[in-house]
This record gives C-alpha cells, structure tokens and sequence, in this order.
C-alpha cells in the first residue's frame, strides 16, 4: 500500500507562482516526515495527498480513505459526537492513553488549544483512515502528552504522513523524511537527527564542489584570455599589411607559417577551449548550495535602562476553577525567562496577569499564540503601509529567519508560521525592551526554529517565553518558571 503523487503543480488564485510546481513524492505504509520552509507547500501538499484540493496538474494515486488533522483546534472534528458517544475498545483505549476524560469531548469549546488538539488527533484515529495526515500535531501539547501521543501513534498501520517541527516526534516516530528542496522533494531515510545529518553532508559535499567547480572556471577564464591574446599577436604576425611591398623575403616566410599552420595553432586551441568552458559553466551552474541566513537582527536595540521592566507581587489569581499562587514575580531588563508547565496549568494566565504591569513608557512586544484572519489581514496590511526603506527591513528580518520576503506579502498563501516572523519582524523596527511569545515555535518549520533560537539567543533585553519545547527553551533562556500544582516555582 502506497500513495503516490506525481509530477503535481498548484497555484492558489492570489499568486503570481505556483507554490508546487511539478513535484512528485512517493509515500509508503509507515510514518514519513514532511519537512521543509515555511510557505514552502507542505499543508498544500497534505491537502492535495488528502483530496481537499485539487491539484491544477498531476496524478494522485492511492487509497482513497484519507483524513487530515490540521494545525487550527478552533473548529471542532466532524465525528466528535460520535466518538464522545462511543464506548467500543478503540474509543476507550484513545480516551485512556491520551488522558481524556469522558466529558472533554462535550465541552470542546472550553478545553485548552492543547486539549483540543489531544481529541482532535483521538478522533481521526478512531476513524481509521488509510491516510492519516497530521499538520504539527504537538502545537500545544505538553511533554507529559506528547510521550502519549507517540505512543499512540505508533500504532497505526497506514499511511502515516506528519507535518511536523517536533525534532523528538521525529526522530521517535518516522521512519524517513521527505524535504522540500528548491521545488523539489528529496526523500531521506531515518528521523530528523539521522536525516538532517545525512543533509548537512550532503551540503557539505555541495559547497565543496560548488568551489572546486568556480576554480576550475576561473583558471580556464585566464586561460582563454591569455590564448586570445597570444592569437591576435599570431594574426598581426601573420598580416601583410605594414610589410614593405618590395620586402619578398618577410612576405616569403608568412606564405610558409601560412602553410604549415604553425601560428594559427593558438588560435585553434583558443577556439577549443570555449568547449571546456561551456562543460565549467554548466557544473557551476548545477552545484547550487541551499542558501542561509545567519545575521544579527538586534544592531539597534539595547536593554532598558531601568533594572527592573515588572514586578508583581505575591497573590492569588483566578485560573480556570480554582487559583494560581504566586510569589514575588520581577523581570529583570535582561532577563530571559521561560514559563513552563503541563496544559491548563496557567501558563497564558499567567502572561495575561503580567501584561498590565510593562510600563506605559517602555517598548515592547507581544506576539500571541494564535492570530486570527482579521489580525494576520492586518499584520500584512502594515507591512505594505510602510515606508521602502522600513519594508526593506522588515523583509530582511523575514530572510534571516528563513522565509522568502518575495511572497511574503501574498496575504491569503502566507502561512501561520510566516505571520509570526512577520510580527517579530515588525516588532524588530521599535527596538523593544521587552518580548513576550506565547508558543512561539508553533507552525514554524524546523530550519526557522533554530533561526529564531539563535535570534532570541542573541537579543540583549528581556524575554518572556511559554513553550512546550525544551530544546528551544534551552538554547534561548536561562531562568525557568515552573507552574505545577496551582504554583510557581523559580529556578535559575
């Protein structure tokens, strides 16, 4: 059992390009890994592999049983109700392993994104697709939750296809990687880890030829031009025209260097070498080295000047039925803290209870976990409004955090993770003292986390992060505050 996409193009009606053009891709029985930049097509992708779209050319081939769980949790699953009703032994083995309880599925429009995304995933496998589809399927799963899901999902014996950022769920569930390269697909065997290794090789090797093959041209360019010139010295050597008309003996021995071809040979070899310069042009131009972007984004911006940007004072705070405790809370001007803990233990109350206590007089900003169309609208709409040198910055933050500015702007074909780097793009133009990320990592693509890893690294000023993911956490902050039984724990 297989699904097959072949030679596939599709272009969404507000764009210029396509955003696949003849891509082909072979899935097999087993999890694969879809990897690849964000806007780069891989929900597309998914979609067209699942049936939601059509592809404008291209075969799809294969079962015809397909499902896709999307990255958005706000719209409830189709069989919801009926998998809240069920009780055979795959429904209540899902509600066991993913620890849901029975009511969960009821009331799924109170249940945290995390929650959500837990019965999302329960029910597409209780409908046991052939071709399961899952688009960044931790996008607010704790760690807890996520060693569940794994589990569960090793269980499924079909065509498993995960769009995914989550280098753990990667490296512990697929079996190969499928990467969007320069258009194309290129199918590696292994998890993220083994997979991305064997692609920095691979690029490696690349770079190494790219610059082998730019020497080779540049000698053979100085070998040219120096048998150019040694052929125009042969012509005017072998030209009558400044010879004395009664000189017979001068014009003799032209006529016999004529003859026996002796001066023109370097201009024959001249001639040849243009053939072993087209063979150096063409291996220049197919050693192509994938491009990345390693810049400083902060030049501008500098801690505030006050040691302390928020204080907050111990007290209790509502959250969900019961309450938060909370100690003394500061966050110092170059503090980089990172708020952690299971779902619906507080973490964005936690956020919410802070953000009225940034000063009114310092910079800063606040990217949300989830952006509406109405704020995403709006998000490009400023982008556009800006002056050509602003956009030119903006978009240059975007490169360096591993997009394309060229399509960014496209409104309707930019992606999620893609309005998150445009926010911290825009944000980048204030000079902020002060960010604030909720989730930050969810929809980004894996090359764009660990730019925004070395980004946020780098930033002088104070950090306020909630994530779920600890190799992120791990590379960008350096005090943790942990919620954890209706409390908050400090460490350093």
């Amino acid at each position: 059992m297989q699904l097959s996409l072949q030679s596939i193009t599709y272009t969404y009606p507000s764009s210029a390009e396509p955003i696949l053009r003849d891509v082909s891709v072979v899935f097999p029985q087993g999890w694969t890994g879809l990897l690849g930049d964000n806007g780069c097509g891989k929900t597309t992708l998914a979609k067209i592999a699942c049936g939601q779209l059509k592809p404008q050319a291209g075969l799809v081939t294969g079962p015809s049983v397909s499902l896709l769980c999307s990255q958005e949790t706000a719209l409830a699953p189709e069989n919801l109700y009926d998998f809240a009703a069920a009780y055979d032994r795959e429904a209540r083995g899902l509600r066991c392993e993913l620890a849901l309880e029975d009511d969960m599925p009821w009331r799924y429009d109170e249940l945290s994104c995390g929650e959500q995304k837990k019965i999302q995933i329960a029910c597409a496998l209780w409908a046991k697709p052939d071709v399961l589809v899952l688009d960044e399927p931790t996008n607010h799963i704790d760690a807890a939750a996520r060693s569940c899901l794994m589990t569960v999902l090793r269980h499924f014996d079909g065509i498993g296809i995960v769009v995914s950022h989550d280098r753990e769920l990667l490296d512990g569930l697929v079996d190969r990687c499928a990467s969007f390269e320069a258009g194309a697909v290129r199918v590696r065997p292994g998890g993220f880890t083994r997979a991305s290794g064997r692609r920095d090789l691979e690029r490696t090797a690349s770079m190494r030829e790219r610059r082998r093959a730019k020497e080779q041209l540049d000698r053979l360019v100085v070998e040219k031009d120096k048998r150019a010139h040694e052929a125009a010295r042969a012509d005017a050597r072998m030209s009558k025209r400044h010879i004395d008309p009664k000189d017979r003996s001068a014009k003799a021995k032209i006529d016999l260097a004529r003859f026996s071809g002796q001066d023109g040979k370097r201009g024959r070899l001249s001639s040849q070498l243009e053939g072993r310069l087209d063979a150096a042009r063409e291996r220049l131009a197919h050693s192509r080295v994938e491009k990345r972007y390693d810049g400083d984004l902060w030049l501008d911006v500098a801690p505030a000047p006050r040691r302390v940007l928020i204080r907050s004072g111990a007290r209790d705070i509502p959250c969900g039925p019961g309450v938060l405790h909370l100690p003394d809370l500061y966050v110092g001007n170059t503090d980089h803290i990172a708020i952690t803990g299971p779902n619906g233990a507080g973490k964005s109350t936690l956020l919410e209870h802070l953000r009225p206590h940034v000063p009114d007089d310092i910079a800063w900003l606040d990217i949300p976990q989830e952006l509406d169309e109405e704020l995403a609208h709006g998000v490009v709409e400023r982008v556009r409004a800006l002056s050509s040198g602003e956009r030119g910055r903006v978009l240059s933050v975007v490169a360096q955090l591993n997009s394309d500015p060229a399509r960014i702007l496209e409104g309707c074909a930019t992606s999620p993770g893609e309005m998150r780097k445009l926010l911290l793009a825009l944000g980048v133009l204030s000079s902020p003292a002060l960010i604030v990320m909720d989730e930050p990592t969810n929809h980004l693509d894996l090359h764009s986390v660990e730019a925004l890893e070395r980004a946020l690294a780098g930033y002088p000023g104070a950090l306020l992060l909630v994530s779920h993911d600890e190799r992120f956490l791990n590379a960008c902050t350096s005090v943790r505050w942990s919620i954890l039984d209706g409390g908050v724990q400090k460490y350093e």
